[in-house]
């Protein structure tokens, strides 16, 4: 029984470091589905399906859906992708879009004087992404170990 024991013990010790490398992989993946997810929704997911819904357009008639423009289709959820990077230890979630940060926030954003952008958040910290990169690692911790 001891014999088992600290083979699994040795196995652990070979294994996680391997594992540990991939966590940054793991967040990126799921943080990125999380972005696109926010956006097919229309709102930020706070907690496992809680939505903190966006505030639609103030345009009426036949509208496309918020924060995807008629000319650019898309170039904002896009941009999360094309400027997240991460290496074995970190992950950071960027877009160049001049416009990504004040839609995230909220703020001014110098459509004329006093207007101020309602916030559209996309990305930022949520238990629901905390939630979706646990279950993940989740599963390879089960791997290891079974």
């Amino acid at each position: 029984m001891k014999s088992n024991f600290f083979d699994k013990i040795r196995e652990l010790e070979q294994r996680l470091p391997a594992m540990l490398k991939r966590v940054p992989g793991i967040i990126r993946v799921e943080g990125l589905q999380f972005i696109a997810d926010n956006f097919e929704r229309e709102g930020f997911e706070t907690k496992t399906g809680k939505y903190s819904k966006w505030k639609p357009k103030l345009k009426k008639g036949a509208q496309k859906k918020i924060l995807v423009g008629e000319k650019r289709g898309g170039s904002l959820m896009r941009s999360w992708e094309q400027e997240t990077t991460s290496n074995d230890r970190r992950v950071a979630f960027g877009s160049s879009l001049p416009y990504a940060q004040v839609h995230n926030e909220g703020g001014k954003a110098g459509r004329g004087k006093g207007f101020m952008m309602p916030q559209r958040q996309m990305i930022g910290p949520s238990d629901a992404l905390d939630n979706r990169v646990m279950v993940k690692i989740d599963r390879i911790m089960d791997s290891i170990f079974n």
